[in-house]
């Protein structure tokens, strides 16, 4: 446990480095090493770097490439090199058909545009809620990270009844909603923060913020229990052991993900934050 606290720490460290230089491509080229990371851990738990190393460097490269094609320079290109990737994953499988199974390729092919697709959301809240993207970025890491560290901390201490025994046999119920009601006291803890510091002509929807919430605690535990489900099923403990005590950086990622691809259409929808 010490160890995974100590690794948590440097983390939020490196993310407040990160944040400082939030209007810079530094944000761009952080996101870019992160969805490579996954990409690769993903080839990894499926042993697909050994079976195609081709095709595991054209998935990095497109990992590596995708949170640079829609900046305030460049036209949005995104759904081009979707395309192209699509297109280059049927031709390289009808090639390979003898050597390659189609559901790897194609669930290689579906998680490399699904994680740098929502993963990279934190790029355009930077433009999309200017110049209060920030917020909604520290909110989307806020709520799957102290989910995830509050049901931990909550299912070590006080858990029993377990929650998911096929999928992830130590998430607890007792866990999980002691996570959700961390989560929610450090939400409404960090935007009474940001009114106090940061008020001035800005009123927060409140009902909007509840639902935020809610919806993200909800997705957070999907999105872990649906990682642990794969991991099970390639009989790996974790997607890495670069962050010591926490896995890989998909095992820290995989909530994000979920809650990102929820939270960043509703919030476009019902804004939190008011002018």
């Amino acid at each position: 446990m010490k160890t995974r606290i100590i690794t948590g720490v440097l983390g939020i460290g490196l993310l407040a480095l990160i944040l400082f230089f939030y209007e810079t491509f530094v944000l761009n080229l952080a996101v870019s090493i992160v969805c490579a990371a996954m990409v690769y851990e993903i080839f990894s738990a499926t042993k697909m770097i050994e079976k195609s190393f081709f095709m595991f460097v054209v998935s990095l490269l497109y990992s590596l490439l995708f949170p640079f094609l829609k900046t305030r320079y460049l036209g949005d290109y995104r759904v081009v090199l979707i395309i192209v990737f699509v297109v280059f994953n049927i031709l390289y499988l009808l090639k390979k058909s003898r050597q390659l199974r189609i559901y790897h390729v194609f669930f290689c092919c579906f998680f490399t545009i699904f994680v740098t697709l929502f993963t990279i959301n934190i790029i355009y809240l930077r433009t999309v809620f200017h110049p209060y993207g920030i917020y909604y970025l520290i909110l989307f890491f806020l709520i799957p990270w102290i989910c995830d560290a509050g049901a931990y901390f909550v299912g070590f201490k006080f858990g029993k009844t377990k929650l998911a025994p096929n999928i992830s046999p130590k998430k607890t119920i007792e866990g999980a909603i002691g996570g959700a009601v961390i989560t929610l006291f450090f939400v409404f803890l960090y935007n009474f923060l940001f009114l106090y510091f940061f008020s001035v002509g800005v009123k927060l929807n409140l009902v909007s913020l509840i639902f935020a919430t809610i919806f993200g605690i909800l997705f957070s535990i999907v999105g872990d229990l649906s990682m642990s489900v794969f991991k099970r099923q390639n009989n790996i403990k974790d997607f890495g052991n670069i962050l010591k005590g926490h896995g890989g950086v998909l095992d820290r990622f995989d909530s994000f993900i979920f809650v990102s691809a929820l939270l960043y259409p509703y919030v476009k929808t019902f804004p939190i934050i008011l002018f």
